[in-house]
């Protein structure tokens, strides 16, 4: 970038001085044009320094000659250059004073000078000025490449992008290590990482897009997400104070997040090649063999960053893909993706997980210290499978969808066998009554697996309620609906009727005969519990024949 005060100390500058705005030497150019006529704001760009003899505005008046320099102030321009001589002797006053109140520098030549030479001069400046700087960026991007390549942290890339700005580099991260470069007063470093985060609350499209964020009265922050699969992971800024912000530092700031970015995702995949061992953890957890407690505990230890012992609940995914038969080799990279994206947004909750994949099932066993209660662990799935769900269909529209299961907590680890038994469980439950993803939360229905078989299931429902189905299959009558309603209002008619929609003297006839099929004691407590489950059987197997007992 060039500066006003940089022009001032050319050659072709040796007549010329800056007669007002002179807190405005510090401005950008951007390009240099000669015009000579009044309405110039059809000609003009931001950062443009203006060359002019004064022709057009010879003759002018004060009101004009303000109008004049409100349309270039309003443009952005860089600053005026007006010759002396045949049109002006010097400026008027109201010219200074205008210049003055917005800091817009006017320079003025006492002698004659060739516009056309200062054009060509300041051009090349700029044109060489574009140049090293792209070969600088081409330079430092290389230099990120070579970084990503080798290193498995983000600390390089921070310290080469704060040698190439020269600006403080601030890097936050949710769920890693917050770093500053550089670090020379520790309070102060705090200070500014403290100031960022408010900042990013502060403005809802931080985590969207790059921005310029006010850090405190002095200093902003040029801030920009880090996005890996589709979820904002991190942020890196360039503190500045105030300063015109160049392309060049933009495009650095991009290079610099698409690297950590690259470093982000190469280091999920060495660690997902590293998953080996956990696989052979849940493997044997889930065929039984895995029964020695302080074994389990030791085994589990290296796995995470947490030491002491832990307590666990176990989940399951079922990745549901509609892709067709030619693109089934779309499949494998697809669930590699879902796994690092589980593994992200779990991360992102502060949940530590052991994960495998089998077949199109995502088997989970997240791992809490003992401190953790069963209230804020469920809170924090809850919080995972909106976004999981949310993010899926972000990545993968309508071809891949999921349903998940988590059994309850288990405060030893040996027992996560029992928690993915629950949690495939639920899965069945969920995939035919959406919105029920916990087993503690399935009620009655944690009762379907103990029957044994559709078999049992279905004798138990003709039992209870098999009078109502075949009368309501011959009449049409809505006798098990008008009992369903009726029973979930606790016996109030008026709630019932109001439900159904009916008069009250039909729900009365139709409560009437479901009397008669079901016996005078139908309402008395253990004929009752019996036939509020036989409803709720029905209800699900009504809605998925094939249910997987």
């Amino acid at each position: 970038m060039l500066s006003i005060a940089e022009v001032l100390q050319r050659p072709l500058f040796r007549h010329a001085s800056i007669v007002a705005g002179h807190n405005g030497i510090g401005r950008t150019i951007g390009w240099v044009h000669i015009v000579d006529i009044k309405n110039a704001g059809l000609y003009i760009n931001r950062d443009d320094l203006i060359l002019s003899t004064g022709l057009g505005l010879a003759g002018t008046n004060e009101k004009e000659r303000e109008d004049y320099l409100q349309e270039l102030i309003q443009h952005g321009v860089a600053g005026l250059c007006i010759e002396l001589g045949d049109y002006f002797s010097q400026l008027p006053p109201d010219m200074l004073s205008v210049a003055n109140r917005h800091d817009f520098p006017l320079i003025v030549f006492t002698e004659r000078v060739r516009f056309v030479e200062i054009t060509q001069d300041i051009h090349s400046l700029l044109v060489n000025s574009q140049l090293e700087s792209l070969r600088n960026l081409a330079a430092f991007s290389q230099d990120l490449q070579r970084i990503t390549m080798r290193a498995t942290d983000v600390r390089p890339i921070i310290s080469a992008l704060h040698r190439h700005t020269s600006h403080q580099v601030v890097y936050y991260s949710p769920s890693g290590e917050n770093l500053c470069m550089p670090n020379t007063n520790p309070s102060e470093t705090r200070k500014t990482l403290a100031l960022y985060l408010e900042a990013l609350a502060k403005d809802p499209l931080s985590s969207q897009q790059a921005g310029v964020l006010q850090l405190d009265m002095h200093r902003f922050i040029l801030s920009q997400p880090i996005t890996s699969l589709g979820q904002t992971v991190s942020y890196i800024g360039l503190v500045i104070s105030g300063e015109k912000i160049s392309e060049s530092l933009l495009m650095s700031l991009d290079y610099a997040a698409k690297s950590v970015t690259n470093l982000l995702l190469r280091r999920m995949f060495l660690e997902e090649q590293r998953r080996e061992g956990q696989n052979h953890f849940l493997r044997a957890l889930l065929e039984g063999t895995l029964t020695d407690e302080e074994q389990a505990q030791k085994q589990i230890s290296p796995f995470f960053s947490s030491p002491g012992s832990f307590v666990c609940i176990a989940g399951i995914a079922s990745l549901h893909h509609t892709l067709l038969r030619y693109e089934e080799n779309r499949m494998e990279p697809i669930n590699q993706d879902i796994i690092l994206l589980v593994r992200s947004l779990l991360q992102k909750q502060s949940l530590q997980a052991l994960l495998m994949l089998e077949g199109t099932k995502l088997y989970m066993l997240c791992v809490f210290s003992r401190k953790h209660d069963a209230a804020s662990i469920k809170k924090q799935l809850q919080a995972f499978i909106v976004q999981f769900e949310q993010s899926l269909l972000h990545m993968f529209g309508s071809d891949t969808h999921t349903t998940i299961g988590f059994g309850q907590v288990k405060t030893r680890i040996t027992e996560g066998k029992a928690s993915f038994e629950e949690a495939e469980e639920t899965l069945k439950i969920n995939q035919i009554l959406s919105g029920h993803p916990f087993y503690q939360d399935l009620g009655i229905y944690q009762l379907i697996p103990r029957f044994g078989s559709k078999e049992r299931i279905s004798a138990f429902i003709t039992e209870h309620i098999g009078t109502l189905l075949e009368y309501d299959k011959e009449y049409n009558a809505q006798l098990l609906e008008t009992l369903r309603v009726y029973l979930k209002h606790m016996g109030s008619k008026q709630a019932a009727a109001q439900e159904l929609f009916i008069h009250r003297q039909t729900l009365y006839h139709r409560l009437e005969k479901c009397q008669d099929l079901l016996g005078n004691d139908y309402l008395a407590q253990d004929k009752r519990l019996c036939i509020e489950t036989a409803l709720l059987f029905h209800e699900l197997f009504f809605k998925s024949v094939d249910y997987p007992v």
